[in-house]
């Protein structure tokens, strides 16, 4: 599978990415012929190459000849749709432009179609948006992970005056997201490169084992005490035997990864809901589900719901959430993961298959567990207690790793 790695050390704006995936090999020419399909006009896309603190990097500009545009959803959605763009690259651009909306619409708490874009409805912000997306899609990228994301602090300049930094859209796109500043006066991620960059990051934390390609550097307009670039770099996936959690670092090491908890108190719903509930969650996707009981105000019994997703699940699980409870608010914060390199396999006993999870630790096998369901099917076919059916694969598996000598009775 060929990924895509965003290093945000300076930040991220529409225009670094632009720059960065023309550095590493998406042809200029092939994304002027993309984006001469939108139905725009009044605009010159320029390409220079240029150095930040003696790196080299790709300076894309967008020249346009219009004043300051205000455009609807309505408007950039008709934009796009009556280009003759692949479908893929039409759905994508106007989901991104679709969360701007949805972010601006809360900030200035109106209805998303009453949302007035105003810099990013602008033609470079559609330049901007609708060419990171054909050049994603041109380099053939089928995951994107990135680094955290460094904002910048400060005030910027907008339609509305002076606002601190991050922009207030930008934070509301990137809940969820790691951030950090290291007190750069400047707005290092814009709402644009923030609408980009989550609605296609898998994952955000330290590159995954990748067998690395072609890296490219996209400049950003500013001279910052640190190098004003946006690395990416391209490549395949190493494929996992991690259970699920990505591996960084060197073989049999402890892995880690950034994920998200979603927690909800709940007080008033039926008990009885809850196993529905929880498989529901586990079979869209969630990485783990559990939840406690605690008491709340009025010494009222509760439980509080725990759901481990990634970053790009967010919006999926809110509204499974609030379909599938009573809640009308829920929580949600990064944690970060670690784990021991584990792998699924299947041991065969007398009484049939079992798949088990092994862990190991520096090459060793440290842990084996059977799967429950395995185990279950085969103590009801059976008329056996599971428990015995559990320590039979058990067993099983820990011969195959020489744990327990072989039988001579």
């Amino acid at each position: 599978m060929k990924i895509a790695y965003f290093d945000c050390f300076a930040g991220i704006s529409g225009d670094m990415i632009l720059g960065a995936l023309v550095d590493a090999g998406l042809e200029y020419e092939q994304l002027q012929a993309d984006l001469a399909k939108l139905p725009l006009d009044g605009y010159q896309l320029e390409i220079n190459k240029v150095q930040k603190q003696g790196i080299g990097g790709t300076k894309v500009n967008v020249k346009v000849d219009e004043g300051h545009h205000h455009r609807h959803l309505s408007d950039i959605r008709r934009i796009i749709m009556e280009s003759s763009l692949p479908e893929e690259v039409k759905r994508k651009s106007i989901e991104i432009f679709t969360r701007l909306a949805e972010v601006e619409a809360k900030i200035h708490q109106t209805e998303i179609e009453h949302v007035h874009f105003h810099e990013v409805g602008a033609v470079d912000a559609i330049i901007d948006v609708v060419g990171a997306v054909c050049g994603l899609w041109r380099l053939g990228i089928e995951k994107v992970y990135a680094s955290s994301l460094n904002t910048g602090t400060g005030w910027t300049k907008s339609a509305h005056g002076l606002i601190p930094v991050p922009a207030p859209a930008t934070m509301a796109l990137l809940q969820g997201v790691p951030i950090y500043s290291n007190g750069i006066e400047k707005e290092l991620v814009t709402p644009t490169g923030a609408a980009i960059l989550t609605a296609y990051c898998h994952d955000f934390g330290p590159m995954p084992q990748m067998l690395a390609g072609q890296t490219g550097y996209g400049a950003g307009n500013h001279d910052l005490s640190i190098p004003n670039l946006l690395r990416i770099t391209l490549g395949q996936e190493v494929e996992e035997k991690a259970c699920g959690t990505k591996r960084f670092g060197s073989e049999g090491d402890i892995h880690q990864g950034q994920a998200l908890m979603m927690e909800v108190n709940i007080d008033d719903m039926n008990p009885e809901f809850y196993d529905h509930l929880v498989n529901k969650l586990l079979q869209a996707g969630a990485m783990d589900v559990f939840y406690q009981n605690i008491q709340m105000k009025k010494n009222r019994p509760a439980n509080i719901l725990s759901i481990l997703i990634h970053h790009h699940q967010v919006d999926q699980f809110c509204q499974l959430v609030f379909a599938e409870t009573t809640s009308i608010g829920l929580r949600v914060y990064p944690v970060t993961k670690y784990m021991q390199p584990c792998e699924i396999m299947t041991v065969e006993t007398n009484l049939g298959p079992v798949k088990v999870k092994v862990a190991r630790s520096k090459q060793k096998v440290v842990n084996i567990a059977p799967e429950y369901e395995d185990c279950r099917n085969l103590a009801e076919q059976r008329q056996l207690p599971i428990k015995e059916v559990y320590d039979l694969a058990k067993y099983a598996a820990y011969r195959l790793f020489d744990k327990y000598p072989d039988d001579e009775h």
